[in-house]
């Protein structure tokens, strides 16, 4: 990162809330159990961090049921949004109230419940997207590379914008990480995605050894410097599953400061840096005008 400092309004936008299960009980058909990461833990990480604003994105053992995201954005208060699990259903007036505690987007965890059929993910995609558009919010998606490598129509046709998790699991599944970033490439600078470039150490074995993962980063900036996001991805639930989904499983010990360093020197632009860590969340999350 250099001397690039953080900006004002530098965000987080990644993040997973898990309280105590007894308020918040998992969904019985989760594919992993957590520990918990609380709001005084989130609270000490953002600060910690230079971090000024938050996007509490809901996990999968939660299901539908958004309350622990929710919870956490409202006692954070307007430095917090939201991005949520719902049913394409989802009736105005429920909309309405869920903007109104900080919700603004939806997120498409396909990758893991392993839900790995393109043309279904298109499917999901575009009936959100009819159910979304006009209402200030976004969808996100989180699917294996194969899955978001095919969605470029989907994501084209939406008519809103579309997030794509985690560097689009570029390198996973057998996929040349220069042949999967290409296909990334081409669904930022073609197809208007944005794509949050958080957690590489669920793309690559080692960050900091990842010359291809680097120079993709490089042409992202280059291609769309205002569709980049970034995330920590914190508290970084673990990518090795137990035995059982109802064994606890620890969190994975990241050093969040050197990957945050480390997408600064990857980009290496101060401009970019400050798009991707402030004005780009500040467009796509609403958050209120800085004083």
């Amino acid at each position: 990162m250099g001397t690039m400092d953080m900006p004002a309004g530098s965000t987080d936008c990644h993040v997973h809330a898990f309280g105590d299960p007894a308020a918040y009980p998992f969904d019985p058909a989760r594919a992993y159990t957590p520990g918990r990461a609380n709001l005084p833990d989130l609270a000490a990480f953002l600060g910690a961090h230079g971090l000024d604003r938050v996007v509490v994105v809901q996990p999968s053992v939660y299901g539908t049921d958004n309350r622990c995201t929710l919870d956490a954005v409202t006692a954070l208060g307007s430095r917090a949004r939201a991005v949520l699990v719902l049913e394409p259903d989802v009736d105005d007036a429920a909309l309405a109230a869920l903007h109104a505690r900080g919700a603004r987007g939806v997120r498409l965890n396909l990758h893991t419940g392993g839900q790995d059929d393109a043309s279904a993910a298109a499917r999901v995609l575009e009936r959100f997207a009819g159910r979304l558009r006009g209402s200030g919010w976004h969808l996100q998606v989180f699917a294996a590379h194969h899955v978001v490598s095919a969605l470029g129509p989907a994501i084209r046709g939406a008519g809103l914008p579309v997030v794509i998790d985690h560097f689009g699991l570029v390198a996973r599944g057998g996929v040349p990480l220069r042949e999967a970033g290409a296909a990334l490439l081409r669904l930022v600078a073609t197809e208007g995605a944005h794509v949050k470039l958080s957690a590489p150490h669920r793309v690559v074995a080692d960050p900091d050894a990842a010359p291809d993962l680097a120079a993709l980063v490089g042409e992202l900036a280059r291609a769309a410097p205002e569709r980049l996001l970034w995330g920590s991805d914190w508290p970084h639930t673990s990518r090795n599953r137990a035995a059982a989904p109802s064994a606890v499983e620890p969190f994975e010990a990241v050093d969040d400061r050197r990957a945050l360093s480390r997408i600064g020197g990857w980009l290496g632009d101060e401009t970019v840096w400050r798009r991707m860590l402030a004005d780009n969340p500040a467009d796509l999350y609403g958050f209120p005008a800085r004083s």
